[in-house]
C-alpha cells in the first residue's frame, strides 16, 4: 500500500466498532454526498452466519462468466484492505483509492463516520466508477444494521445461521435470523439456506412481514449426487433453467456444497427474472472460483494448511470436511489464535476432539480485538488439554514449518492453522498465499 492510503486506512480502524453508530443514517448520508453510487448497479445481496463469502465468490464468479461487468464486496480483508473491493475480479489502483478516500474525508457527511461505513461508501463508489453491471455485496455484521443494507438488491440470501456476534445480535437463533433476514425487502426475492427449525421459522416470518417471496434454497436446487476430497468438490444436481448437470469446484468440504447449493438458486432466480445464465458460464465459475483463506493449503508451503473457521459452527464444519470429506489423517499440530468475542472454550474442545494427539499451539494475531494467549492458556488448562504457546502466529508456525526447526524432534505432517482470518492473513504474508490482484 502507498503510505497515504496506510495512514488513512490507520485512522479508519480506530472506529471500527462503535455502538452509538448502530444505524444506517451515516451510510446514506455519505452515499447521497457520493450521488448514491449504489444506484448506478443491480445487486445480490448475501447474509450469514457461516459461507456467506463463499457464496459472493461463487455467483460473482458466474456472472462475470456471463460476460457481465461485476464487482465484488466482501470482508474482512486477509492481507491487503483492497482485497475488499474487486471489479471483473481486479482490486483498486492505490492512488485512485486512496484519492477516493481523502475526498470522503472533505466531505461533511464523512466526519466521525466509522469504519464500516467509510469503507461501504467507499466501495460502493469505486465499483459505481468502474461501471459495475452487477455487484455481489457481502453483510459485514448481521444484516438489518449492516452499513451494506442501504441497497435495492435484485436478489437477496441468507446462508447459515449460528450462535455468533452474540453480543450485537442477540443471543439466540431466532434473534440472530431476524438480524440477518433484515436484508430482506418488499417484493424482492430471497433464498434461505437456512436448515434450523427456529432460525427457519424466524427467517419465514421476516420475509411475510416485509413481503418479500422466499424460496428455500434446496427446493430450487436438488443434490444428486456429491463428491470430496482434497481436490475440492463435484456435484451433480438438478436446477431450472438448466435441467440436470454437474459442477465442479476446488472449494472443499461438505459445507461448501450448502453454499454451492444457495449460490446456484440465487443464479436460478436471476436466470429465470433478470438475466441470461448459460449452464456453460455456471460451469466456469465454478470451476475458475477461489475463496483464498478457506479450507486450503499453502501454495508455497504445502504441509501447511489453514481455514478462516472463526466460531464453533465454523470449526465443527472444518473438522467434519478434514477427516470425513477429504479423508485425510488429522494434523500433527494445530496453531489456533481467535477473537475476543468467540466462544474459544467450546472451540478448543472441539479441537481436541477431532486431533486429540495434535500438538496445540496458542497464539494471537496483531489484530485489536485477538483474545490474549494468556486467556486461550486458561481455556486449555481447564479442559485438559497439552498445549504450549507462540507470541505470534510466525513464530507459533516457525519450529513446525521453517527450515532447521528447534531439534525437538517434531513430526512431521500437516500444520492447520484456524480460528481466525485475520491469523490467516498473517500466514499468508509469513508463507505466501496472498490473494492476488486477479482472480
Amino acid at each position: 500500500m502507498t503510505s497515504v492510503l496506510q495512514r488513512r486506512l490507520e485512522g479508519l480502524y480506530g472506529l471500527e466498532r462503535r455502538r452509538d453508530k448502530l444505524n444506517l443514517e451515516g451510510t446514506r448520508a455519505l452515499l447521497g454526498a457520493l450521488g448514491d453510487p449504489q444506484a448506478s448497479f443491480k445487486a445480490v445481496h448475501v447474509a450469514g452466519t457461516n459461507g456467506k463469502g463463499s457464496v459472493c465468490a461463487l455467483v460473482e464468479r458466474v456472472l462475470r462468466a456471463t460476460g457481465a461487468r461485476t464487482g465484488l464486496f466482501t470482508s474482512p480483508h486477509l492481507v491487503d484492505f483492497r482485497e475488499r473491493f474487486r471489479a471483473g475480479g481486479r482490486w483498486p489502483d492505490e492512488d485512485d483509492l486512496a484519492a477516493r478516500l481523502e475526498r470522503i474525508e472533505t466531505l461533511p457527511e464523512g466526519a466521525d463516520r466509522t469504519f464500516f461505513e467509510v469503507t461501504t461508501a467507499l466501495g460502493f463508489e469505486w465499483l459505481a466508477a468502474r461501471g459495475v453491471e452487477w455487484a455481489v455485496v457481502e453483510v459485514g455484521l448481521g444484516g438489518r444494521l449492516d452499513t451494506t443494507n442501504v441497497l435495492a438488491p435484485r436478489v437477496c440470501a441468507v446462508t447459515s445461521i449460528g450462535l455468533d456476534h452474540a453480543e450485537i445480535l442477540g443471543d439466540s437463533h431466532e434473534r440472530i435470523a431476524a438480524e440477518k433476514a433484515g436484508i430482506f425487502k418488499p417484493g424482492v426475492p430471497a433464498v434461505s439456506g437456512v436448515e434450523h427449525d427456529a432460525a427457519a421459522t424466524a427467517i419465514a416470518h421476516a420475509a411475510r412481514e416485509v413481503g418479500a417471496p422466499l424460496h428455500q434454497a434446496r427446493e430450487l436446487v436438488e443434490v444428486k449426487s456429491a463428491q470430496y476430497g482434497p481436490w475440492g468438490m463435484r456435484l451433480g444436481v438438478r436446477a431450472e433453467p438448466w435441467g440436470v448437470f454437474q459442477v465442479q469446484t476446488t472449494l472443499r468440504g461438505s459445507h461448501q456444497r450448502e453454499n454451492a447449493v444457495v449460490a446456484l438458486a440465487v443464479l436460478s432466480l436471476i436466470a429465470r427474472h433478470e438475466r441470461h445464465v448459460p449452464l456453460a458460464a455456471v460451469r466456469t465459475g465454478f470451476a475458475e472460483v477461489r475463496w483464498p483463506g478457506r479450507l486450503e493449503p499453502s501454495p508455497v508451503v504445502r504441509r501447511l494448511w489453514w481455514d478462516g473457521a472463526h466460531n464453533l459452527d465454523g470449526v465443527r464444519r472444518m473438522a467434519h470436511a478434514w477427516r470425513e470429506d477429504m479423508s485425510m489423517e488429522p494434523p500433527a499440530a494445530i496453531v489456533f489464535a481467535v477473537g475476543r468475542d468467540k466462544d474459544a472454550r467450546a472451540m478448543l474442545q472441539r479441537l481436541g476432539a477431532f486431533a486429540p494427539a495434535a500438538r496445540l499451539v496458542l497464539t494471537h494475531t496483531a489484530n485489536e480485538r485477538a483474545l490474549p494467549v494468556e486467556d486461550l492458556a486458561c481455556h486449555a488448562q481447564a479442559l485438559g488439554l497439552a498445549h504450549e504457546t507462540a507470541p505470534s502466529v510466525r513464530e507459533a508456525l516457525a519450529p513446525w514449518l521453517d527450515h532447521g526447526a528447534d531439534g525437538r524432534g517434531r513430526a512431521s505432517g500437516r500444520v492447520l492453522l484456524c480460528g481466525s482470518l485475520f491469523a490467516v492473513g498473517e500466514a499468508m504474508e509469513a508463507y505466501g498465499g496472498a490473494p492476488g490482484a486477479l482472480q
